[in-house]
């Protein structure tokens, strides 16, 4: 990873992580839209999809410029939309990066570990299965092309 920032994103996730598992041991309810953190700041948490694959608890993250450091290959889609989003589930920390089910839009084309495509909520009401999808329905669904990511080395892997 390196570079100047890398100690601080490894800090930023790291403790994005942390709330994101305290959150979870309060089980507080997702669907309130915020909760409160330590020191009486709100977290806002959102539903993305409607069947995650990941059971992860999702956080939009505005600041891409975070993704230089340790995801350059979601740094060019993120951008484009102003935003990537993290999460956190039993099995592990997530990385989100907003696209359309479309090989220019995948990061790196999945070679990184980006190959679970999930559909925004309601869009998967478009289709019947992805191996079906027409692309006419490809180019309207948003989605998040979803990758591992270790919390400790920030290394993005499959889910």
């Amino acid at each position: 990873m390196g570079g100047q920032y890398g100690s601080y994103i490894m800090y930023f996730l790291s403790q994005l992580l942390e709330k994101q598992r305290q959150m979870e041991k309060r089980k507080q309810p997702a669907e309130t839209g915020a909760e409160k953190a330590p020191g009486g700041r709100t977290e806002e948490t959102e539903e993305y999809f409607t069947c995650d694959e990941t059971a992860a608890q999702w956080h939009k993250e505005k600041d891409v410029e975070l993704l230089k450091q340790f995801c350059r290959e979601g740094y060019a889609q993120a951008k484009k939309h102003g935003h990537f989003i993290i999460g956190t589930g039993k099995t592990g920390g997530f990385i989100g990066i907003p696209g359309r089910f479309l090989i220019e839009e995948q990061p790196a084309g999945g070679a990184t570990g980006f190959t679970l495509w999930q559909p925004l909520k309601g869009g998967e009401e478009l289709y019947e299965s992805l191996d079906e999808m027409d692309e006419k329905a490809a180019l309207q669904i948003y989605g998040y092309w979803i990758a591992a990511i270790d919390s400790r080395t920030l290394k993005v892997s499959e889910v």
